[in-house]
């Protein structure tokens, strides 16, 4: 990986995640964007893609270490380590998928949240306010997902909310991947 500049390791990284959502989704006639949170793909318990999905978290997380080791450290002071952390959680998320009930909650929490601390970081560090609106976004998609589902009685999963934010941190991550130094 350290061969490849980091906009070229950014997009992979974010390929893979895409195409092996969009591939586990596929797989399972059961999955409903308003039932389910993308971590159910990663049930070891009831979802027959489950090793193929968290198989690709597992992978995308060490990718993202990798990026921030290899590149963005060179770069920041802080958002680096942040941005390694949120590769780590990932991980996470597919070791202790949803059979393991509260931490696999808490790990998500981290990663949204860790996720969201990168991008502002980040906006702090480099000065940019185009980082700073995502950051914005990114702080905003949380609150109205719950305000949605609890005032106005929308019985949903976190789906929705979960891969805007995760569109939102890759648009983020290929921005960042633009401003690393190769």
């Amino acid at each position: 990986m350290a061969a490849f500049k980091p906009l070229i390791a950014g997009v992979l990284i974010a390929l893979i995640f895409l195409s092996s959502l969009y591939y586990s989704i596929t797989l399972v006639d059961w999955f409903d964007w308003r039932r389910n949170a993308l971590s159910d793909l990663g049930n070891s318990a009831k979802s027959e893609v489950a090793a193929q999905f968290n198989f690709s978290l597992l992978l995308v997380g060490l990718l993202m270490i990798l990026l921030a080791l290899n590149y963005v450290r060179r770069s920041s002071r802080i958002s680096w380590i942040l941005f390694a952390v949120s590769g780590f959680l990932l991980q996470m998320v597919a070791t202790f998928d949803e059979i393991y009930g509260q931490l696999h909650f808490l790990v998500s929490v981290a990663i949204f949240t860790c996720m969201g601390l990168t991008i502002l970081a980040d906006s702090i560090e480099f000065r940019s306010k185009a980082m700073l609106g995502m950051f914005a976004l990114y702080a905003l998609i949380w609150p109205l997902y719950f305000f949605i589902k609890t005032s106005m009685g929308i019985l949903t999963r976190a789906a929705v909310a979960e891969i805007s934010s995760v569109i939102l941190f890759m648009a983020y991550f290929i921005l960042r991947c633009i401003k690393a130094p190769r």
